[in-house]
């Protein structure tokens, strides 16, 4: 049986799943409600575009509006909804030039990600990526393989010991990951195994490259998608 989405524009099944598991986490139903939203808006349970009543997520956290409200000014300021008077909050979505920016982003932090990752490699490093990368191979449907090739890249990134650059890359990846529905476009398998193979052999130069080359292919397919919804590669 499929996701059983709202009008708003959600999966209502999976955001209360999500809601019973950061219950326990938390301490205050401000921060449930701004974990879980965030989480849910991150992961795609809440879609681009769809509005978040105050009164239906306070019914959803069992809680009054105040910490409801609280914690979507917060998504507020990290730029994750927008608010408009008496329209109330919707959760961001991003146009062309905006994944165009991202992408630009994402190919300086990556690459000077990836200088710094190369050098420091261990024979673990190295076992974790091969075994990550064969599980991202592998992955039998799009949002498996997206998850798989994530925990991939993120794995190689967080040798750095840069927490911060860290943390930019992976708002990135996923500011645009909820924003384009990947599991509508499909992937490049190609790049990824060129890029890989340039780091097993500690060649930080050439896997820098790889991403500088393929990101501007990538942002050109996007545009087509938003345009005409057809699908790109990632």
């Amino acid at each position: 049986m499929g996701a059983r989405r709202s009008n708003s524009g959600y999966d209502s099944d999976r955001l209360l799943a999500i809601v019973a598991i950061n219950r326990e986490r938390s301490t205050t139903t401000q921060d449930l409600a701004l974990m879980t939203l965030r989480q849910a808006i991150l992961d795609g349970t809440i879609e681009p575009g769809a509005r978040l009543r105050q009164e239906d997520m306070a019914a959803v956290f069992d809680a009054s509006r105040i910490p409801v409200r609280e914690a979507l000014r917060a998504l507020e300021h990290e730029g994750l909804v927008s608010s408009e008077p008496h329209r109330g909050f919707t959760v961001s979505s991003l146009d062309a030039d905006e994944v165009e920016e991202i992408y630009d982003l994402r190919a300086v932090l990556e690459g000077h990600a990836v200088r710094l990752a190369v050098p420091l490699l261990t024979e673990r490093d190295l076992e974790d990526l091969e075994r990550l990368f064969a599980e991202m191979r592998a992955a039998s449907g799009p949002d498996e393989e997206l998850a798989r090739r994530e925990a991939f890249y993120m794995r190689l990134f967080a040798v750095t010991a840069r927490p911060r650059l860290v943390s930019l890359i992976l708002r990135l990846r996923q500011d645009v990951s909820r924003s384009l529905r990947w599991k509508l476009v499909s992937h490049s398998p190609d790049h990824h195994q060129v890029f890989f193979e340039a780091i097993k052999r500690g060649d930080a130069e050439a896997a820098a490259e790889q991403l500088a080359i393929h990101y501007p292919k990538v942002v050109a397919l996007l545009r087509r998608y938003l345009r005409e919804g057809d699908g790109g590669h990632q």
